[in-house]
């Protein structure tokens, strides 16, 4: 009983510690990689004279996660936090002989936030929590931009269920018009905008810290993003449109810094369905003229996802699903043999009979000559081609060219 109580504790130990090394890599992976979305906090701390306070120590604990870092003001009474992954933090200030003071700050996506923070002389068991005001502009910085939130993310119906369709609430994007229609040089193409009159193609897309962005010319992936996140994954994105600071400027346009979900010490997750249906939708012009019935567009996405602790306040998981149901159709216009080309039949009369200016001449490849009346006799006609020639379809269009149209399925 003791030998297997000692190898159940071994193998309880050799698990914890494993968990704490996949802890370490994640978290050392993490703060490389989301350099680009992580936000940094800085300002100064001084007395109520607004002499600088140096060696003061200041803590940033995200209330979320439990995740700290500290450091120490210098002789100006200066601080900084160059990586804080985004959330709400709660600042405290220690120093003998001045009370704790403690600021809640909130930092978005890539924000260069700045917290001065002024401590009041008295015991240093007394703690002073002061309310921090948001900061709409950037103060450390010159660059123009907007943050997107969670909640207008989670809030807001999205036609196809396109995040970046979001993109046009920033001032000076103008986002491209999505179309189906075959013929059209965007058709269904996603996710473009141009910001104060720079080409689609010269945004810069970051997600997590990573660079993804499509390279074709022409966009042959129908999206200029390389991946394309769920809706329900995204916490927050912010576009900068200019100028940019010194960790972006791969391209002239503008540059969308997307942050996705992570764990937290709380459980928290999500379950959906979005539906879109033809049954909902009136039939458009072009089928309605030429007498056919709407369109198939179905659309399911379906899907969860859920956040939780693994290891309190040290190692997080976040999980997400969708899975995505396509049944669309589109107008087709395409030509088909005529009733009297199926039979071989290109006599003069016939080619009157239809409109036809005139058929070329039909030779017999047995004799080299041409067939009596231009026209093919049954005999003559192979039982192969007959086969194929019964697989076309009969015209519902009037004319030789362009006579028949359809509402053909695109993709499922």
């Amino acid at each position: 009983m003791f030998f297997a109580t000692n190898i159940l504790g071994g193998i309880v130990k050799f698990i914890q510690r494993l968990l704490m090394t996949i802890a370490i890599v994640l978290s050392a992976c993490f703060t490389i990689s989301a350099q680009g979305t992580d936000s940094s906090l800085s300002g100064v701390v001084t007395d109520p004279s607004h002499a600088a306070i140096s060696g003061a120590k200041v803590t940033a604990n995200n209330k979320s996660t439990n995740f700290e870092q500290v450091v120490t003001t210098d002789t100006n009474g200066a601080y900084s936090f160059l990586n804080l992954p985004i959330g709400t933090y709660r600042v405290i200030v220690e120093q003998s002989g001045f009370r704790k003071t403690a600021v809640e700050v909130t930092l978005e996506t890539a924000q260069k936030a700045r917290q001065d923070i002024e401590l009041q002389v008295g015991e240093a068991q007394q703690t002073i929590t002061v309310e921090s005001a948001a900061q709409d502009l950037s103060t450390q910085d010159a660059s123009l931009g907007a943050v997107i939130n969670n909640n207008t993310v989670a809030d807001t119906p999205l036609y196809l269920r396109n995040w970046d369709d979001l993109l046009r609430l920033v001032p000076g994007v103008q986002s491209n018009r999505y179309t189906d229609q075959s013929g059209a040089t965007s058709a269904g193409r996603t996710g473009a905008f141009n910001v104060h009159g720079v080409h689609s193609l010269q945004n810069d897309f970051i997600l997590d810290g990573i660079d993804n962005n499509t390279f074709s010319e022409n966009v042959q992936e129908l999206s200029t993003q390389s991946s394309r996140p769920s809706v329900d994954t995204i916490q927050e994105f912010k576009v900068i449109t200019n100028p940019y600071s010194a960790e972006y400027g791969r391209s002239p346009g503008a540059a969308v810094v997307v942050t996705t979900k992570g764990g937290s010490n709380e459980i928290h997750g999500v379950a959906y369905e979005y539906l879109r249906n033809n049954f909902f939708d009136a039939n458009d012009f072009f089928s309605n003229r030429s007498g056919l019935d709407k369109p198939k567009n179905n659309q399911n996405q379906f899907g969860g996802s859920i956040g939780a602790p693994i290891l309190h306040n040290r190692l997080f998981g976040f999980f997400n699903y969708e899975g995505t149901r396509i049944s669309r159709g589109v107008s087709r216009i395409s030509t088909v043999p005529l009733a009297n080309e199926r039979v071989g039949d290109f006599s003069a009369a016939a080619a009157t009979a239809v409109g036809v200016s005139a058929y070329p001449t039909i030779y017999d490849p047995s004799t080299g000559l041409p067939f009596a009346n231009n026209q093919i006799p049954q005999g003559s006609i192979d039982p192969f081609a007959a086969k194929i020639m019964a697989l076309f379809p009969t015209p519902n269009l009037p004319g030789e060219l362009n006579n028949f149209v359809r509402n053909a399925l695109a993709y499922r």
